[in-house]
Parts: C-alpha cells; structure tokens; sequence
C-alpha cells in the first residue's frame, strides 16, 4: 500500500471518530481537506478503475481560462451562471463541445459583496413559491443543464425551507444536486437523500487558494482520495486569479491518466451509482 493511501486512511479514521453521526453526516473540515464519499447517501463507490470528476464554476462567456479548459479534449462538467442574458448561447456551445452543463446557483452567504453572487441569489427571504419560480426561470433559460450546484451559500444551504424548496424543483425536473460544502453546516445532502433528489458532495477545491503550483498540490491530492475511495470530485474555477488551473489540468491529467484514473462527468458518477 502506498505511503499517501496509509495516511489518507489513518486521517479519515481520526475524522470518522470526531465527527461522524448518520449516513448523510460531513466531517467538520475545511475547503481544502477532502470529504469520503462523493455520494450524499455515503454509499462507498465499487467501479472498477478510479473516477474522478472535475467541476468548473463561475462560467460566464469571455472568463479567464474558459478557452484554455475547452482545449483540453477531457470530459469536464461546466457550472454556469444562470441569471444572466448570454447563458443560454453558453451553455449550448460547452455542451456541444462534449462536455456536460449544470447550474451554478447563487445563493445567500451573509455579509460579502453582493456583486459576488452575479446575480439574483437565493435567500430565506424568499418564500418558496419564489425560489421554485426563479429556480425554475433559469432552468428553463439552459435545458442542456444536467444538474445544479450551488455558487457560495454558506447561508441558505444551512436552511432547511430554502434547500427543500430549491430540492422540490430538481426532483420535478429530474435534475442531480451537487453540493459545494461551502459550509460543514450544510444541510443539502441529509435533505435530498430524504426527499430522493440524486446528490453528489465535492471532495477538493482546486484553487481555493489561487495559482498554478497550489491547483496542481490539489490535483495530486484529488487523485491520491480517488485512489482510496474509488471516486472524486474536485472543483476549480475560471476567472481572474484562476488561470492557473487550467494550466495545473493541462500538465497533469496525463499523469493521472497513466496512473489508471478515468475523467468522467457528474452523470456517469451517479449511473455507477444507480447501477449498484
């Protein structure tokens, strides 16, 4: 067993004692340390070679590193922005490149700065008629959308009404959920494994903090908890300052590669799951 496998192991052990209460409980852990399972049910992945599925977030057109990931030639899964007017034609062009498309929804995170969300964010002053609607509104602007993630919402994804409302619209539209866990307070996986909305849970930021070397530190950590668990979720960005990913994915996904680890799409994650 390799030296990285040992320690990830004797890590999750010391986690799993702290913090672990029920089957859709998350370790109180920050960004960049990874959670278990990529499924919110906790259910262990039992595919035959190491899946790892890479999110882009805060797509919009013309954003920094956008062409650079394009050119990659790897099945990546886009998270878009949706309250804005060029989305559709967006969404239409990554997905007819191959890859696939969810939401990115801007939801409450308390006290920044309200350009941040660009956009209307969810909130709990919102009633649910109101979430549903909005919802609803941007779905109906992307129909290539697979899924939904949330963009900040350390907030409103402690807010059980809220994320029951946001919830009630992707069990309709047969929409997955992947939570961000911008918080360990999180509420979205117990509330979908509970109203049976397909839900997924990030292990790794990429570039929580900023630059090419950090995003490929992650990359390798990323790829070692694929390793151990059998799957993986990592999530990177574009824009300004976030250049650097594009460039750490194109040096080492051929490493990762050699090393037996498959890139996949959110949906195939789940199929394997459903399939079990």
């Amino acid at each position: 067993m390799r030296r990285s496998q040992i320690a990830w192991i004797l890590f999750m052990f010391a986690a799993t004692l702290a913090v672990r209460t029920g089957p859709a409980a998350v370790a109180t852990l920050g960004p960049d340390h990874p959670y278990g399972s990529v499924f919110c049910d906790d259910r262990p992945f039992t595919g035959d070679a190491p899946l790892l599925a890479i999110v882009i977030d805060d797509l919009t057109t013309g954003a920094a590193g956008l062409e650079e990931l394009l050119a990659l030639g790897r099945p990546l899964t886009f998270a878009v922005l949706p309250d804005r007017p060029d989305v559709g034609a967006l969404a239409r062009r990554v997905s007819a490149l191959g890859h696939e498309v969810i939401l990115h929804l801007p939801m409450d995170a308390g006290q920044v700065n309200p350009e941040w969300y660009v956009g209307r964010p969810i909130s709990g002053q919102q009633s649910d008629e109101e979430i549903q609607r909005l919802v609803s509104e941007w779905l109906a602007a992307v129909p290539e959308a697979r899924g939904m993630n949330n963009h900040m919402g350390t907030v409103a994804t402690q807010d059980e009404r809220v994320v029951r409302a946001v919830l009630e619209v992707a069990r309709r539209q047969g929409k997955y959920v992947l939570d961000s866990m911008t918080t360990e307070n999180t509420v979205v996986p117990r509330t979908a494994v509970a109203m049976g909305v397909p839900c997924m849970q990030r292990s790794l930021f990429l570039d929580h903090e900023g630059g090419k070397e950090a995003a490929m530190a992650q990359l390798r950590a990323l790829a070692d908890w694929a390793e151990l668990h059998g799957a993986a979720i990592g999530i990177g960005h574009v824009g300004v300052g976030r250049e650097g990913t594009a460039a750490a994915l194109a040096e080492l996904l051929p490493e990762l590669e050699a090393r037996g680890i498959r890139l996949v799409t959110l949906s195939e994650l789940l199929r394997h799951q459903q399939e079990e």
